[in-house]
């Protein structure tokens, strides 16, 4: 049995619906203390992570120049 346009429309109308509402209602959970803590801990160590991740590309440069 065949399925009208309109029934198979209506179906996603109502799929995407439920989405939205799950999404939403996801977006209004508080975030974990353990995530939390770690998006702090990163944001706070991010200049020297930064200045370490140059020093190893400088280090690296100097390596490849070294073996030519």
């Amino acid at each position: 049995m065949r399925r009208s346009p309109m029934h198979d429309r209506k179906v996603g109308d109502d799929i995407g619906e439920l989405l939205r509402q799950t999404y939403d209602d996801v977006l209004r959970e508080p975030l974990p203390d353990r995530l939390r803590d770690l998006l702090e801990g990163l944001e706070t160590d991010r200049s020297l992570f930064l200045a370490e991740a140059r020093a190893c590309e400088d280090s690296e440069a100097d390596h490849a120049l070294i073996e030519r």
